[in-house]
């Protein structure tokens, strides 16, 4: 069994704004959460690219200023703006990566997150945002649709400038293998074929049928990326975002540690990866023990 003094694992970085970018050249980019930078470094709604006429006379003003600020006096269409901003992201960031795959999670968050966003009008208001219209469902919403093909642009830009191959992507919340099929379809029609040009597509491990059905799930998938909390969240039925529950979350919980073995079982018998993410995890030394006991060396943090 390891000890105490040998639980060392070495973490890399999730990308969430791009003032990272000049502290984490030494740790690396573990995953790039597009649903982030999108918050911090453009903060407008995904759904205005595709909707703006949709938005009230004050937002639109806003908006307009928000992108002469960005441009000056030149002229640009707010699509271009939104793909530009995109791929200037995630060049900088594969830059900054070096030759090392960057894994980019497609945006998908629950609707709570993007409340605050320019325009968040446009996206109906949800009773339980945590199991509401997120991941896989929310890319391939009817409504959603026209700005998934925008970031899907983007994606497609930034690979081209990148070298091809080094840009990966996660998919986000995939609730049933209907969901795993539509996606790499979405993202086919978009012209990011799996496999095409070295591209490699994971899914995120955020549901425990991901786990329970992972034989199955690996088929539509070139590797998982796990998202322990939210994986413990839905194992446990726990409120992650409720203050007096604080002391309930458990992410070293048994069945959160048996859901995590049913993953590594099933990608022992391939050749692809099953990377775990974790931004807690100095603060979870069972799990940690675990990890390590199991050959786990890095944690995405």
């Amino acid at each position: 069994m390891t000890t105490q003094t040998e639980l060392t694992l070495t973490t890399t970085t999730v990308l969430r704004n791009t003032q990272q970018l000049a502290t984490i050249c030494h740790q690396g980019i573990g995953l790039v959460s597009l649903d982030d930078l999108i918050a911090t470094a453009i903060g407008i709604h995904p759904l205005v690219f595709t909707q703006q006429s949709a938005l009230s006379e004050l937002t639109q003003q806003t908006l307009q200023q928000k992108i002469a600020d960005q441009y000056g006096q030149q002229s640009v269409a707010l699509a271009e703006y939104y793909v530009a901003m995109l791929t200037e992201l995630l060049v900088s960031a594969a830059r900054q990566q070096g030759a090392s795959p960057l894994k980019v999670q497609l945006v998908g968050a629950d609707s709570g997150t993007r409340h605050q966003l320019l325009g968040a009008e446009l996206e109906i208001a949800e009773v339980n945002p945590q199991l509401g219209v997120r991941g896989a469902s929310f890319c391939a919403d009817v409504n959603y649709r026209p700005s998934f093909a925008l970031q899907c642009e983007a994606i497609k830009r930034a690979r081209a400038a990148a070298g091809g191959e080094q840009i990966e992507l996660v998919v986000p919340f995939v609730r049933t293998f209907s969901e795993a099929a539509t996606m790499i379809d979405l993202l086919a029609e978009q012209g990011l074929c799996r496999g095409a040009n070295g591209l490699k597509v994971h899914m995120l491990c955020s549901v425990p049928a991901n786990a329970l059905l992972a034989d199955t799930f690996i088929h539509y998938f070139d590797g998982f990326v796990v998202d322990v909390e939210q994986l413990a969240q839905l194992a446990l039925g726990q409120d992650f975002s409720n203050p007096h529950l604080t002391y309930r979350v458990d992410t070293q919980n048994d069945a959160v540690v048996q859901l995590l073995k049913m993953l590594f079982a099933t990608v022992s018998n391939t050749s692809k990866d099953c990377d775990i993410y974790y931004n807690k995890i100095t603060q979870s030394p069972r799990l940690q023990r675990w990890l390590i006991d199991n050959e786990v060396t890095t944690v995405i943090c």
